[in-house]
């Protein structure tokens, strides 16, 4: 985003990919130098705890699933020799 334009009363005249009211960091390097970044909220990262499963419950319906991708995919697989 460059911005090089400023208006009559001498404020920065920014491009219009940068929504209006946008809070902004402005840092100055030297007498003629500023960058002007836009300011954006820090993401907050979540940490999702599950649980250690060890054994599931017999479900048949899901075997049936998993039975027919397995038979499925098999057909593709060459056998596995020993």
């Amino acid at each position: 985003m460059n911005a090089t334009v400023t208006d009559s009363r001498r404020r920065l005249v920014m491009p219009p990919e940068l929504p209006a009211r946008s809070p902004v960091l402005v840092q100055q390097i030297d007498a003629d130098t500023w960058i002007v970044r836009r300011a954006r909220p820090e993401k907050m990262h979540l940490a999702l705890l599950l649980p250690d499963i060890k054994h599931l419950p017999p479900d048949p319906e899901w075997q049936e699933t998993e039975s027919r991708i397995v038979a499925h995919h098999a057909r593709t697989i060459a056998p596995f020799e020993e």
